[in-house]
C-alpha cells in the first residue's frame, strides 16, 4: 500500500477523533480536483469506518458530486491526492475495478437502460460483476457458467423482492414512476454486493412517501447487513434523523464534521444555507 500519511490536522472543525483515510472503509487523503480555473474539491481529506452511515451535505456548487466522482474512479485527482478502499491505495485504478473490489454508486441522474426492463437492468450489473473480462465471457456456457447465471437470478431475485419491486420486474424502464426508478438504481448498485455504498441524492424528487420507504430500506440495509453508506442530501431533516455523521462542503472544502446535531447549530454552516451571518 502507497501514499500512507497522518491524518490531517481538524482545528476548528466540530468532529470526533479523526479516521485514518489509508485504513478506512473509504478514505481520500488531500485530495484535490480541478477543471481549468475551478476548484472543484479543495484539499480534501475524510475517513469513513465500516459500517458507518454518513452524510455529505453542503450548497449547490459546493463539490459533492464531484468528491463521490474521484471516491469511486469517474475523475482522478490532482496530483498529490490519494483514494483507500478497505486499506488499500486505488487512485489509480479504474471505476470498475474499485466496484468489483466493493464500492458501489447510485446516480443523481439515473444512469438506468430505459427500454430495458426492471430484471434486464439488474441482471446486466450482475453479470458484470461475475463476468469481468472478455476471456470469462466467452467461457460463460462451459463448466459453472449456467450455475453462474441461476446463481444470478437467484440474487437478483433475492434483491426484487428485498426492495419491493417484484411486480415491476417486466416492466420497461421508461414506463415507471421516478420513485420506483430510483428503487431500481438502488437494486443495480446492490447487485454488486458492496461493502459501501454511495448514494448521489437517491431521494430527489421523490415524495414524502417515496422517501420514507427509501429510508426504510436504507436504514435496513445498513441495520441488519452493516453496510457503510455515503450519502449526498439536501433534505437536512432525513440527513439528521438517519447520520451518524456529517461532513459539510462549501467551494469544495470541509467547513464542518461531526455528529449531525452539533453540525447543523454551527454558525458557519447557518450561513450558508441560510445567508444569515
Amino acid at each position: 500500500m502507497s501514499g500512507q500519511h497522518a491524518p490531517p490536522p481538524e482545528t476548528g472543525l466540530r468532529t470526533g477523533p479523526p479516521i485514518d483515510p489509508s485504513v478506512a472503509a473509504l478514505g481520500c487523503q488531500s485530495v484535490t480536483k480541478t477543471f481549468g480555473a475551478i476548484t472543484a474539491v479543495d484539499d480534501v481529506s475524510i475517513g469513513i469506518d465500516q459500517g458507518e452511515w454518513v452524510s455529505i451535505v453542503g450548497p449547490n456548487g459546493a463539490g459533492k458530486t464531484t468528491l463521490l466522482n474521484v471516491l469511486n474512479g469517474f475523475y482522478d485527482p490532482d496530483t498529490g491526492g490519494n483514494i483507500y478502499l478497505s486499506g488499500e491505495d486505488v487512485t489509480t485504478e479504474p471505476s470498475y475495478k474499485r466496484a468489483r473490489k466493493g464500492l458501489g454508486r447510485t446516480f443523481q441522474g439515473l444512469e438506468l437502460f430505459e427500454d430495458e426492463d426492471v430484471l434486464e437492468n439488474i441482471m446486466t450489473t450482475r453479470a458484470v460483476k461475475q463476468r469481468p473480462n472478455l476471456l470469462s465471457a466467452l467461457l460463460f456456457y462451459v463448466g459453472g457458467g449456467r450455475r453462474t447465471e441461476a446463481e444470478n437470478m437467484r440474487r437478483v431475485e433475492e434483491i426484487l423482492d428485498y426492495l419491493e419491486l417484484w411486480e415491476y420486474r417486466h416492466s420497461t424502464i421508461g414506463s415507471l414512476p421516478l420513485g420506483i426508478q430510483r428503487r431500481v438504481d438502488l437494486a443495480r448498485s446492490l447487485a454488486l454486493e458492496p461493502d459501501v455504498l454511495l448514494l448521489d441524492e437517491a431521494m430527489s424528487g421523490l415524495t414524502f412517501d417515496e422517501k420514507y420507504d427509501m429510508v426504510r430500506f436504507l436504514a435496513d440495509l445498513h441495520e441488519k447487513e452493516g453496510l457503510t453508506l455515503v450519502m449526498i442530501e439536501h433534505d437536512l431533516e432525513v440527513v439528521t434523523d438517519v447520520s451518524q455523521r456529517m461532513i459539510v462542503l462549501d467551494q469544495g472544502a470541509i467547513i464542518a464534521r461531526g455528529e449531525p446535531d452539533s453540525v447543523v447549530d454551527d454558525p458557519e454552516v447557518q450561513r450558508i444555507y441560510t445567508g444569515v451571518e
